[in-house]
């Protein structure tokens, strides 16, 4: 995981860099500018996407895909986000339909159980403390807590977990709280639907789904994660639940949200696959040579995540877009594995997977 841990001397040396983060600054002379005038272009083109969103998703949303994969501009990203995810659609809709006018904080003046609330607060500090929005009580906290509070009073069964908090706080960096809470409702409900329900079958599933497409697309790795009996939730629960926000830094985990928002939950999927390729199969020699000498499950599982930190960022987008994995391919592992996990469940009811692998086009018209 990022070490999110600072003691008052890194503090003072530290200066927020371009997606307010601190940094050191010899980590703020490293980071890669664009050209004005192209950055300006590429907002422009975005700019008359949002103006004409529904013919774009309706006739060209490979021109979508397209410039997601390509990295949303910074200035424009949250908007791209909330038209993606369909939030945008959500957010009017249901305004419209309160008797208030105002879903978000109509659930603002209500109040979930205590315990919630209480687990909320003491995760406040915990998300993002090298972030300037999330630091020392930094603004960002109080939004923070409104937008958990209020997904907590919207879905009660769900109520509030752990993971969240970074979800929603990365949603806070780019908008502001209401379209940052319609959005992550449209995460949770959408794109990982039951990721964060009691017993965490969902996020179950979708790891066993990993590791059975794991022996389609790396027969290597997958021996070697059977001789050593690594249970595939033991690397895949945190990746998955925060969607890489423990992994990944910005911009990097900007970029894999582009697509996520874009494609689905598939990205998650492409993503963890080509790590574990990496690591236990066709990735560097002393990577692989390492991986294959580990003789104990802990001892691979720590190999996996570093790896996953030590690929090379534009490396790991090519490998996820070569990766010989179809939406068929998806939708069977995960029909395969929710059978495993639930023998005497009827596969046609449960969790509407069909619109978690594929591409998001029929989420986002309106």
């Amino acid at each position: 995981m990022v070490n999110y841990s600072l003691n008052s001397e890194q503090q003072r040396d530290e200066v927020p860099n371009t997606y307010g983060f601190f940094v050191s600054p010899n980590e703020l002379e490293t980071e890669e500018s664009v050209k004005a005038s192209v950055a300006r272009r590429r907002e422009q083109k975005w700019l008359d996407m949002f103006a004409r969103w529904s013919s774009f998703i309706e006739s060209r949303f490979d021109k979508v895909k397209e410039r997601c994969r390509k990295g949303i501009p910074p200035s424009v990203r949250g908007q791209g986000w909330y038209h993606l995810s369909a939030a945008k659609y959500r957010h009017e809709n249901a305004d419209r339909n309160c008797p208030t006018g105002n879903v978000f904080n109509m659930y603002l003046t209500q109040t979930p159980s205590s315990n919630v609330l209480e687990d909320i607060k003491k995760d406040l500090a915990r998300s993002f403390p090298d972030h300037e929005m999330f630091r020392d009580n930094g603004c960002g906290q109080e939004s923070l807590f409104d937008v958990l509070k209020a997904y907590a009073v919207h879905d009660p069964d769900v109520g509030y977990c752990q993971a969240q908090a970074p979800i929603a706080a990365i949603l806070l960096m780019h908008l502001p709280p209401e379209q940052a809470f319609w959005v992550f409702v449209q995460i949770n409900e959408e794109y990982v639907k039951g990721y964060f329900s009691d017993g965490l079958m969902a996020v179950k599933e979708d790891a066993l789904a990993t590791e059975i497409l794991i022996k389609k697309a790396s027969p290597k790795g997958y021996r070697l994660l059977r001789k050593l009996e690594v249970d595939p939730i033991l690397y895949t629960l945190d990746w998955y639940m925060t969607l890489f926000s423990r992994t990944y830094r910005a911009p990097q985990l900007f970029r894999i949200w582009d697509m996520f928002f874009c494609e689905g939950v598939k990205v998650l999927f492409r993503l963890a696959l080509v790590i574990v390729r990496e690591t236990l199969d066709v990735g560097p020699p002393d990577t692989v040579t390492k991986a294959h000498k580990c003789d104990n499950a802990m001892d691979l599982i720590a190999l996996i995540k570093q790896t996953a930190k030590n690929l090379l960022f534009d490396v790991l987008l090519i490998k996820m877009d070569k990766l010989p994995l179809t939406d068929i391919d998806l939708a069977q592992a995960c029909a395969q594995a929710r059978q495993q996990l639930n023998p005497d469940l009827n596969t046609t009811n449960s969790r509407k997977k069909s619109s978690r692998y594929q591409a998001t086009k029929q989420n986002v018209i309106y």
